[in-house]
């Protein structure tokens, strides 16, 4: 993907020197989250809202890619996508600062994510969210992803909902 505009964002593939700016957008995108339900560093240390620039790079070296949003010089979103594994993608960390939401932008990282996967060869893409956030659950339906499982996890204080998209022209694209 090469740096492009769309309705006033800028947006470009992160690099890993990106990486600390990454965590403090992740962080700051999801303190409200966090907030809401109640997570923090003894209930919930993978949550994103207390992602280190360290696990940023460890997610770069593992494969995953960061696209970043900008208006202006202001970096206000991004989203990660993991490589394809037996054709499906994992997105993940679709991160909009406050002060950007409402605005499309979170659309306009899903679609080009969406993109990238099947650029990759994914035949689908994959998102786990809170299960209990209905209102980012009918959000994400809105953009064609399904619910398809629901999981619970020991180390995490709340169950998983995992939802699908596919790619490429099927019957669920």
């Amino acid at each position: 993907m090469e740096d492009l505009k769309e309705n006033g964002w800028g947006l470009r593939r992160a690099a890993i020197q990106d990486s600390s700016l990454l965590a403090d957008l992740i962080a700051v995108s999801f303190h409200d989250v966090a907030t809401r339900f109640g997570l923090g560093r003894d209930n919930c240390p993978s949550h994103p809202s207390l992602i280190t620039s360290d696990r940023v790079e460890r997610g770069f070296r593992l494969g995953t890619e960061f696209l970043l949003a900008f208006q202006g010089t202001c970096p206000c979103g991004c989203v990660g996508l993991r490589r394809p594994v037996e054709g499906v993608s994992t997105l993940e960390k679709l991160a909009v600062a406050p002060a950007f939401r409402r605005q499309g932008l979170g659309r306009i990282l899903v679609r080009q994510a969406l993109s990238v996967a099947q650029r990759a060869g994914a035949m689908r893409v994959e998102i786990g969210i809170i299960a209990r956030q209905q209102e980012l659950r009918a959000w994400y339906e809105s953009l064609g992803f399904r619910a398809v499982r629901n999981a619970q996890f020991e180390q995490l204080p709340f169950e998983v909902l995992f939802l699908q998209k596919t790619l490429g022209g099927g019957p669920e694209a």
